[in-house]
């Protein structure tokens, strides 16, 4: 593994006791990084980079998609097909992955080497100056495969909105090439996120009240192509976020942000993997996946201070192994069920919530 802090942008420096000269507190580039090392200035660019495995840039022809993780423990097939879905150079041999974070390390580098990535660059943004330098948006641009990491999805949005890096990243994805995320990483891929700027959002606390300072909505960071009309959450039935989901989707309507919004819920140890047609399948070892949808007409008492009513959210549940219809939003062979929030409790048609 090869740690690289080049390029670079963002500047902490320190400076000769005396006879030092005078450094400017705008981003640097270049040369002028350089020459300010040499003078003895302290520079950080604003991100770390850990690259693992072939220097020499590869191309493939990519078949696009997105996999949506719900965290914890990563599922090996999940995380094959979304090197697959970069394109493949040969049998179990792939493109350039870029990890995108804003914490941890290179945990990833070794783990989709071994699978037959060409090289893996993980990169841990620190700064907006580090999500707008010439490294990450060149890495990205190269980049067969981007992922995002798991950690805080509140760094995601403060430090990338407006950035090279959203740019870069959008670019890739618009030119076909698939993106993925875990936890963190699977929230900012919606066109509706989650921005968790506050506490984190728990479901009986937002039921009880839809405007609790937990519940912040932005909009997309991220244009992904087959994902449309959505909002993500993950860690689904591990964390009970049902009741959070079905109150994200009630703000949606009634903040007039959305008329008939949908929501994916994915659980830990899972994974579900959207091909650039639409069509999903279920990865790992966990609960799989929840659709969520409701109707312009659904029933909605959705104000600050007062507890929420909410019905009828329609729910069907996609075990792994099977797979979703994410395009017309159904799943083969499947019965959906009915969720209904009243006065602040969940219930449903069937005998539990999940």
């Amino acid at each position: 593994m090869k740690r690289v802090l080049v390029t670079a942008l963002s500047l902490t420096l320190s400076l000769p006791a005396c006879g030092g000269a005078v450094v400017p507190s705008a981003p640097l580039y270049g040369g002028d990084v350089e020459a300010l090392r040499a003078a003895g200035a302290k520079v950080d660019p604003g991100y770390t980079a850990y690259v693992s495995g072939s220097t020499v840039d590869v191309q493939t022809t990519p078949l696009g998609g997105v996999l949506l993780a719900g965290g914890g423990t990563d599922s090996d097939a999940a995380m094959r097909w979304l090197l697959a879905q970069g394109g493949t150079r040969g049998t179990l041999k792939y493109g350039d992955v870029v990890v995108l974070r804003t914490s941890g390390t290179n945990g990833y580098n070794k783990y989709l080497v071994n699978f037959g990535a060409n090289s893996v660059t993980s990169i841990v943004i620190s700064s907006v100056a580090g999500a707008n330098s010439d490294y990450v948006r060149n890495a990205i641009a190269k980049a067969e495969v981007v992922f995002l990491a798991g950690g805080n999805q509140s760094t995601y949005v403060k430090l990338w909105t407006g950035t090279a890096l959203q740019t870069a990243v959008n670019a890739r994805a618009a030119a076909g090439y698939p993106i993925g995320g875990t936890s963190a990483g699977l929230a900012v891929l919606g066109p509706y996120v989650y921005a968790a700027l506050n506490t984190s959002s728990v479901s009986s606390t937002v039921m009880a009240n839809p405007y609790d300072a937990s519940v912040t909505l932005t909009r997309a960071l991220f244009a992904v192509p087959v994902l449309s009309n959505l909002i993500t959450d993950s860690h689904f039935v591990v964390r009970d976020r049902m009741g959070r989901l079905a109150t994200f989707l009630a703000r949606l309507q009634q903040d007039g942000t959305a008329t008939a919004p949908r929501g994916l819920g994915v659980d830990e140890r899972s994974a579900i993997g959207v091909s650039a047609a639409g069509i999903g399948t279920v990865f790992g070892t966990g609960n799989g996946a929840y659709l969520l949808s409701v109707t312009s007409a659904a029933t909605r008492v959705c104000s600050s201070g007062v507890p929420l009513t909410y019905t009828p959210v329609t729910t069907v549940r996609v075990p792994v192994g099977q797979s979703a219809n994410l395009a017309s939003w159904s799943v083969s062979g499947a019965t959906p069920y009915t969720l209904s929030v009243s006065a602040g409790v969940l219930t449903s048609s069937k005998t539990t919530i999940y």
